[in-house]
């Protein structure tokens, strides 16, 4: 049946009220077009946007309290990482260069101490007679009496400061920092012993010289002890000791032959010729050399040598790059860095296609030998990077990867 224009029209305005009745009729339109929902909805985003912002800012202001509480940290003048063989060694260069004898040196053993403030209570003072006559004399009172009103103001005022200070110490944390304490007997002049604690008082790292007790035998002589507090802190992974005096490279005098040196010692490293670009070694603690030593090959003048020395795993980057053909290096540990100003340096690697590392490791030889490195290497070159290690711990191995991915690893 063929329907006409106004036919099909009024169809097509029926079908439309169906529709919109159905719709109005089923559907939830009210919900759809809730404004209260959607006004709820919109406090919600809206306190979730402001806790967001919030907690953004709150961030911001941890991270730049964190940043100035580690620069504080770093400032300290006080030692990252404490040890006694540091301690020997620096002892030594200053008996040495201030003409101590010392006949003994012992060591506690590394202890805990507060950093609290201590606040210093009033005692009287020893009073001389003929300081009471003048002061009877001159009309002020005996020095004794004005001691005694003196000290009973400062009682008053140290009673109300101690409680204040209990009050503060209940609501803070306390700090704490390692010492180790020095007693040393030594035998010296009066100007020599004098001239050594203007030098202990003048370096870079604060050291509490505690107690000194002196006896003279005879003639120009003294001979007495003395007890010196060294402190320390831990410091971030990235923080580079500055005072050269502590720094292993500039005072050690290792009781070995240098295993870098490929002149004719009888070394390990002496025979290994020029087949690779790099040497390192791993020992224990016990070893008169140090953890760890990295160094470029053939380095007669050890000019290259970077060190690390504790019974725990130490951190070694090496770094690789290309740059107008030429091959650049860089390495580091925790306490020192080649070159030593943060630049590249030039070389040409053994062979054309990699970049060789030598690593003698050796067996661990105590549950307590917990000496080892954790290797992270970046290379940029588009060379491989080939590393040999020899004689590592088969149990427990001393030379770790961070990212084993990127270099070619041999144990031997």
């Amino acid at each position: 049946m063929k329907l006409s224009k106004r036919e099909k029209v009024l169809i097509f305005i029926l079908i439309v009220a169906v529709i919109g009745y159905a719709a109005y009729r089923f559907l939830p339109g009210s919900n759809l077009f809730n404004l209260d929902a959607m006004k709820e909805e919109y406090n919600q985003k809206s306190d979730a946007y402001d806790t967001m912002s919030q907690n953004l800012l709150l961030k911001s202001k941890y991270e730049e309290n964190v940043k100035l509480f580690s620069d504080e940290i770093n400032n300290l003048d006080v030692i990252s990482d404490i040890q006694q063989e540091n301690i020997i060694v620096f002892l030594d260069n200053y008996f040495t260069n201030n003409n101590i004898d010392a006949n003994n040196i012992s060591f506690t053993d590394a202890t805990v101490v507060p950093m609290n403030d201590i606040v210093a209570h009033g005692e009287p003072k020893a009073v001389s007679t003929l300081e009471t006559i003048m002061s009877e004399i001159n009309g002020t009172g005996s020095v004794s009496e004005q001691n005694t009103a003196d000290i009973g103001k400062e009682e008053g005022t140290d009673a109300e400061q101690a409680q204040k200070s209990e009050e503060e110490a209940e609501q803070k944390p306390s700090l704490t920092i390692r010492s180790i304490s020095v007693n040393v007997a030594f035998e010296s002049t009066y100007d020599s012993m004098i001239k050594f604690i203007d030098a202990i008082q003048i370096n870079a790292v604060d050291i509490s010289i505690t107690n000194i007790n002196t006896v003279s035998p005879g003639g120009n002589i003294l001979q007495g002890t003395m007890t010196l507090n060294f402190y320390g802190v831990p410091k971030l992974d990235s923080f580079i000791e500055e005072n050269q005096e502590w720094l292993w490279k500039d005072l050690v005098k290792f009781g070995k032959n240098n295993p870098f040196l490929i002149d004719g010692y009888a070394t390990t490293f002496a025979n290994a010729g020029n087949s690779f670009d790099f040497y390192m070694s791993v020992k224990p603690e016990s070893s008169d050399l140090p953890t760890v030593i990295v160094g470029k090959a053939e380095d007669k003048s050890r000019s290259t040598y970077v060190y690390a020395d504790s019974n725990k795993m130490e951190e070694v980057e090496f770094q690789f790059k290309k740059d107008n053909d030429k091959i650049y290096y860089k390495y580091k540990t925790k306490s020192s860095t080649y070159p030593s100003d943060g630049t590249w340096m030039e070389f040409a690697p053994v062979e054309s296609d990699s970049i060789f590392i030598k690593i003698y490791s050796s067996a661990r030889n105590s549950k307590t030998d917990s000496a080892g490195v954790n290797i992270a290497v970046t290379n940029t070159t588009g060379l491989k990077v080939r590393i040999e290690v020899e004689d590592d711990d088969t149990t427990n191995p001393r030379v770790y990867f961070k990212d084993a991915r990127l270099v070619i690893v041999t144990r031997k």
